[in-house]
C-alpha cells in the first residue's frame, strides 16, 4: 500500500471516529436521536471507502470565485472525501435556493458558492467559520465586507427529510436577506435624514412671538 492511499484511509478513519462526537456537541439530544440513523449510513458509506482500498482519485474545483459588494452568499464548504450524504446536503440546498429565490439570484442579492475547506486558499475561512466537516455557511456583506455569517450545522440532521430541510434553508436565508435589506434601509433614511438636515428651515424662537393678552 502507497502512502497516499495509507494516509487517505487514516483520514477516513479519523472522520468516521469523530463525527457523532462533534455533531452531538451542536446539536441537542432530540436533534442528535433523529440524527442517529443518518450517522449510522455515513459510517456504512465511510466504511466502504475504506474496504475498497481508500479513496478514488478526483478532482473537484471550486465555484467561480464570486466578488460580492452587498447581499447574502449561500457557501456550501466540502472536504476532499465525497460521501453520498454530504452530496445530499449539497444537491438539496442548492435546489431550494434556486426553486425559492430565483429572483433574488438574478438581481445579485442571493449568491451560490461551493468551497473545499481543505484547500489552502479557503484555510482562512474554515478557521474564521470553524469548519470540521461538510456544512453551508450563509455570510452577509456590505460595501464588500463581511459583516455576519451563520453556519446552520442542523443540515446534518434534517438531510433525510427533504422538506424539513428546505424549510430550515428557507428561513436562514431569508432572515439574513432581511437583515441585509433592513442595513440598506437604514443607510437611505440616514442620508435621507442628513439631506432634510441641511434644508430645513429654522423654525421661529417662541420667545420672541407676542402672546395676545385677554
Amino acid at each position: 500500500m502507497d502512502l497516499q492511499k495509507a494516509l487517505s484511509i487514516c483520514l477516513i478513519s479519523f472522520f468516521a471516529a469523530t463525527v457523532v462526537v462533534l455533531i452531538a456537541r451542536a446539536l441537542d439530544s432530540q436533534a442528535a436521536s433523529r440524527l442517529e440513523p443518518q450517522l449510522t449510513r455515513i459510517a456504512d458509506e465511510l466504511e466502504a471507502i475504506r474496504a475498497s482500498g481508500g479513496l478514488a482519485s478526483m478532482t473537484v474545483g471550486d465555484a467561480e470565485d464570486i466578488a460580492v459588494s452587498d447581499g447574502v452568499v449561500v457557501n456550501y464548504f466540502y472536504s476532499n472525501t465525497r460521501c453520498a450524504t454530504c452530496r445530499a446536503i449539497e444537491a438539496q440546498t442548492e435546489e431550494t435556493i434556486r426553486a425559492d429565490f430565483a429572483e433574488e439570484l438574478d438581481s445579485g442579492k442571493l449568491s451560490w458558492k461551493t468551497l473545499n475547506y481543505e484547500q489552502d486558499r479557503n484555510s482562512e475561512l474554515t478557521s474564521q467559520f470553524e469548519i470540521v466537516m461538510p456544512v453551508v455557511v450563509l455570510t452577509r456583506f456590505e460595501d464588500g465586507t463581511m459583516v455576519d455569517w451563520n453556519r446552520l450545522d442542523q443540515v446534518w440532521g434534517l438531510v433525510s427529510d427533504k422538506p424539513a430541510f428546505a424549510e430550515m434553508i428557507r428561513g436562514e436565508v431569508n432572515k439574513m436577506l432581511r437583515e441585509s435589506q433592513g442595513s440598506d434601509l437604514e443607510t437611505t433614511d440616514s442620508e435621507n435624514n442628513e439631506s432634510n438636515g441641511n434644508d430645513s428651515i429654522p423654525l421661529p424662537d417662541s420667545d420672541g412671538i407676542p402672546l395676545p393678552t385677554p
